[in-house]
């Protein structure tokens, strides 16, 4: 009796846990086919010992005194072993549908035919709840138009609707929410193609369209920046054409933008400086997150020449791969000219240095010699020769003065930093208390920058003497990285710059202004600090070219 006590007891618990796993076998299956090995390789792994046993007990068996049970557990294991190597029993986690329905961040509804919320996810839930007066617990079976009444949009785009795809905006007022919405229709299972309900799905980009617009605002604000740039800009592809130019760019070559965008920058570059460009184009795509400045010529429409300082940056993706670059032209034409202007003063210097003054001395030196070889007996032989002697010294004194006005010869022989040294003595043989200090040394500068400082060095002193009512001044020369700076200091009565400055009509700070145009010609920075009582400040501050800008400064 025990015997079959034990039976059906065992049966009974065979039976049950089969049971279990066709259970999961149904839930598995229908949403989707992932864990269909799983469940067959555990139903395989449960069902085999309970039919060796039963063929077995009940006398079915193939053969009547062996017990087929423990060769059924040996499928068993066969069956366990699949389950856990072949379809990864323990990696696989199944998760059930109304899981992954509840937890999703979207807004899911789903309504039937006439209108009526059938389904609704937690998400789509408190957007309901958030702006109707229904509670969230009484959205099922609501119609959703009632449901989802402050939502007028939405209700506009999801009426009369089985598929749509499109974003809205919904809420009033500062903040609104944007959602892209997707209307899916749902067929009934019975084999045919009616439509018995709709998915909604609601994704919220507001995130997404507060970054858009911030995006869209920079672009806005990059593209008014390069149109309105005082300079020339223009992207510039990979190949050397022009892609994109704005209205400076066009009005210093004297091209429009539609046939500037029809060239590439070698077409417009001087015949003589487009050798230079594929040597530059390499160097700027070596170096990553780097700018090159050079000096160029380029033709304009009406075949002048541009003098141009051409600034070149490579842009790149997040992937360090080069898209595309972006050149900046800066006229430099009067900068040119003025070192053109300098270097014809530096020229004529010297021929009136090598000529006319030579002339002078030899024509002062032979009267001389003839004044003592030669004595006039009568006073006005004696009067008119000394008279010549005057006029020859005159005019020796002249020639000097001319050429120390065009260029000093100091500045040739000596450099800037001895020129002004010279410069100071000079005014102190005059009565002026001035100091003076350089860290320059010996070093050589390009001939117009020297020029130009030594111009303004001269100028602020000249004022110190005239104008300040002061003989105390102090002079600075001094090399920063990558400039020159020249500070002319004095304590005397001092002045309003601004005001001065625009005194077209003052004759004395005609000289101010044209400092400062000279300074700012050699791409220098000039300034002046003065108040009434407290002294003057005149600063020059020149940048030094370097060696690819053609710089020539060396120390003897």
């Amino acid at each position: 009796m025990w015997y079959w006590v034990d039976v059906a007891y065992s049966y009974v618990l065979l039976l049950i846990g089969a049971f279990l796993i066709f259970l999961l076998i149904l839930t598995l299956i229908r949403p989707t086919h992932l864990y269909l090995g799983q469940a067959s390789a555990l139903l395989i792994a449960v069902v085999a010992p309970w039919v060796g046993n039963a063929l077995y007990t009940f006398g079915w068996s193939p053969f009547p005194k062996l017990d087929l049970t423990p060769f059924a557990f040996t499928i068993t294991g066969l069956a366990m072993a699949s389950s856990l190597f072949l379809f990864r029993l323990l990696d696989i986690i199944p998760m059930a549908r109304e899981e992954v329905f509840e937890s999703m961040s979207d807004a899911v509804i789903v309504v039937d035919e006439q209108n009526r919320i059938v389904d609704i996810n937690p998400a789509a839930q408190r957007l309901a709840y958030r702006v109707a007066s229904h509670r969230a617990s009484k959205a099922v079976g609501g119609l959703f138009t009632r449901v989802f009444a402050a939502w007028p949009e939405l209700l506009e785009h999801s009426r009369y609707v089985t598929e749509a795809d499109a974003e809205i905006a919904l809420g009033e007022g500062e903040a609104p929410r944007y959602f892209n919405l997707r209307i899916s229709p749902l067929h009934r299972r019975m084999g045919d193609l009616a439509v018995a309900g709709r998915l909604m799905v609601l994704t919220d980009i507001t995130e997404h369209k507060l970054a858009e617009r911030v995006l869209r605002a920079s672009e806005a604000r990059f593209r008014h920046i390069f149109e309105e740039a005082p300079i020339g800009m223009a992207v510039v592809g990979l190949d050397g054409r022009l892609l994109q130019v704005n209205k400076a760019f066009c009005e210093m070559l004297g091209y429009d933008e539609e046939e500037l965008t029809a060239c590439t920058l070698s077409s417009l570059t001087h015949p003589d400086d487009v050798a230079n460009d594929g040597h530059l184009l390499e160097q700027v795509l070596e170096e990553t997150n780097s700018s090159h400045k050079v000096e160029k010529r380029y033709l304009k429409k009406n075949r002048e020449t541009l003098w141009a300082d051409l600034t070149t940056t490579i842009l790149h993706n997040q992937d360090g791969h080069a898209l595309y670059g972006l050149v900046m032209l800066e006229n430099i034409i009067e900068r040119k000219r003025a070192k053109l202007l300098e270097e014809e003063r530096h020229h004529v210097a010297y021929e009136l240095h090598d000529g006319l003054a030579q002339v002078a001395a030899g024509a002062h030196q032979h009267l001389q010699a003839f004044a003592s070889h030669y004595r006039p007996h009568s006073p006005r032989a004696r009067q008119e020769l000394e008279r010549a002697l005057e006029l020859a010294q005159l005019s020796v004194r002249e020639a000097r003065r001319l050429i120390a006005g065009l260029r000093p010869t100091a500045l040739d022989d000596f450099g800037l930093a001895t020129a002004l040294r010279l410069q100071v003595e000079a005014q102190r043989t005059h009565g002026g208390k001035i100091s003076y200090e350089e860290t320059l040394g010996t070093m050589r500068l390009p001939a117009h920058i020297e020029t130009t400082l030594f111009g303004v060095a001269q100028e602020a002193l000249t004022n110190v003497r005239k104008h300040a009512g002061t003989t105390r001044a102090h002079l600075a020369l001094e090399r920063h990285e990558g400039t020159i700076r020249l500070a002319v200091q004095d304590w005397g009565y001092g002045f309003q710059p601004h005001a001065e400055l625009q005194e077209t009509s003052s004759g004395e700070h005609v000289g101010l202004r044209e400092m400062r145009e000279r300074v700012e010609l050699v791409g220098g920075h000039f300034s002046i600090d003065s108040q009434p009582g407290a002294g003057t400040l005149v600063v020059a501050e020149v940048p030094l070219p370097s060696s690819k800008e053609g710089g020539n400064f060396h120390e003897h």
